[in-house]
């Protein structure tokens, strides 16, 4: 036993001060500083006081994250905030690769929130996250100047109100992804890149009474949720190879909109015209959708088509329309799930599949068309009533085993 002691110690007098017996001492500096970007900032900075070597590591981090001490939920503003402030003056220009704020309370400066992130922009950050939780909005004000950097790639947004120019991203020309999630863009007229790639508008409110526009021309991938306000208007997107549209059915009655009146122009259709794969939905009644039917442009490079039950619903209209404007369709999928009467529970799934011989559907139809798809919570009278319509087109179904 003492000699075991004895080779212990040895051991143990092998390490350098610096670099601590655990093994992670043997890391280069570099490894190290990406190994702390993924800490929360409180923890990364505890690390000082391991070994001497490590007492500066932590300024250096690729990334820093201001969040709750167990890296998930957010953290209390009021707590954090002076902690923050010295941290940000300690650590100095270091560059950074990702900056994550994510907190919660009842009364979040704005103002140190843009101080925040105008550091992180200074460090020429690439991947910005801000989300805030809190019961009361956190208003930008509209003199709040857009970002600006050269150096920024994603930017994730999440519990905010924008007003302004602010999602006005000209000043960012290497930004790619952009997501904005919960978040009021009621007072946001515009929201436009030259750069950006893929696009994501998540359970946002906007404007009742005037349209948001978006223009991003080299738009690869867009996801669109509204749940609240009017639909924005799509600005054309030439590269687009994938869309997912869901609309909350928003109609207004006014007959002013900002302007702009609601029959003059295609609102979603035209700007997602030349994607090759769709998805297209309502959560009510398609009132924008309807509308641009009367504007239905053509689906030239549209191989891949995913509708929900208002698209069929009270009539085929819509999915007659789009079928006829899309001339190189492959695949054609219907989600026509039903809600139980008064149970507010859905059934089952039933999936049917079509049969059909291209060379025998209408000259309307796609001649490329492979496969078509059902689904639905039951096969009731609605069901019926598209599989009728479909038949007319000799496409004949059959129960997927």
């Amino acid at each position: 036993m003492p000699a075991v002691n004895a080779a212990k110690r040895a051991r143990a007098a092998a390490v350098p001060a610096s670099g601590g017996g655990d093994g992670i001492g043997a890391l280069p500096d570099e490894l190290l500083h990406h190994v702390l970007s993924f800490l929360p900032a409180q923890q990364a900075v505890r690390t000082c006081v391991l070994a001497r070597r490590w007492l500066h590591l932590w300024k250096s981090a690729t990334g820093l994250r201001v969040v709750g001490a167990d890296g998930e939920a957010p953290a209390d503003f009021d707590e954090i905030r002076e902690f923050v402030d010295s941290l940000l003056l300690l650590r100095g220009r270091s560059p950074l690769e990702t900056f994550e704020l994510r907190v919660t309370g009842d009364d979040v400066s704005v103002r140190r929130l843009r101080l925040w992130i105008s550091y992180a922009v200074q460090c020429e950050v690439k991947v910005l996250r801000v989300s805030i939780l809190c019961c009361f909005p956190v208003l930008l004000r509209a003199e709040d100047p857009p970002l600006a950097s050269g150096h920024l790639t994603n930017i994730q947004l999440s519990g905010l109100v924008f007003q302004g120019d602010f999602l006005d991203f000209s000043r960012c020309p290497a930004l790619r992804r952009l997501q904005i999630k919960d978040c009021s863009i009621i007072h946001a007229g515009r929201i436009s890149s030259q750069s950006l790639r893929h696009l994501t508008i998540k359970g946002c409110r906007f404007s009742k009474s005037s349209h948001t526009r978006i223009h991003a021309p080299n738009l690869a991938s867009l996801m669109l949720h509204v749940i609240d306000g009017k639909t924005p208007v799509l600005e054309r997107m030439p590269f687009l190879v994938w869309a997912l549209v869901v609309t909350c059915g928003f109609r207004c009655d006014c007959g002013n909109c900002g302007g702009q009146q609601d029959d003059s122009s295609c609102v979603l259709l035209q700007g997602t015209s030349e994607a090759k794969s769709l998805h297209l939905a309502s959560r009510s009644q398609m009132y924008v959708f309807r509308k641009d039917l009367k504007w239905c442009p053509t689906f030239s490079r549209l191989k891949n088509l995913l509708l929900n039950e208002y698209w069929c619903v009270p009539d085929v209209h819509g999915l007659a329309c789009i079928l006829e404007h899309s001339p190189v369709l492959e695949d054609l999928r219907l989600l026509l799930f039903y809600k139980l009467p008064g149970l507010g529970q859905r059934l089952p799934n039933v999936e049917m599949i079509g049969r059909f011989n291209p060379k025998e559907l209408p000259s309307t139809i796609s001649a490329h068309l492979k496969r078509v798809q059902v689904i639905c919570g039951a096969v009731d009278e609605r069901v019926l009533k598209v599989l009728k319509f479909l038949s007319k087109l000799s496409i004949s179904f059959s129960f997927k085993e």
